[in-house]
């Protein structure tokens, strides 16, 4: 059985991978999106905005938390998501970076 070399990449690279599945899905990106415009919005809006199940609105909301893009908080009855500004903002910013290095190589 083959192991994974991931993790002997830097701390940066590493991330970045992480980072890129856990944006790997429209639905993530739609998640996001709404969030930043919005501000903390309850599962139930969410569900709403996003055209797929339950289940599997759970399962891409959980990818981004386990990413730490989002946090969550319950208040019964219902569950509330927020952006992670300080991960969102490293993130933003990360990827600002990258953009602009493939821009010059572009030119």
């Amino acid at each position: 059985m083959a192991f994974s070399k991931a993790k002997l990449f830097e701390t940066t690279t590493f991330e970045q991978t992480l980072w890129s599945k856990s944006l790997g899905h429209p639905a993530r990106i739609k998640i996001l999106d709404h969030l930043l415009e919005h501000g903390t919005t309850p599962f139930y809006e969410l569900r709403k905005l996003i055209p797929l199940s339950s289940t599997t609105l759970s399962q891409h909301l959980r990818a981004l938390r386990e990413n730490n893009l989002i946090e969550v908080e319950e208040i019964c009855p219902h569950t509330y998501y927020t952006l992670h500004n300080e991960n969102c903002k490293y993130l933003a910013s990360r990827l600002k970076g990258l953009n602009s290095k493939f821009v010059v190589i572009n030119e």
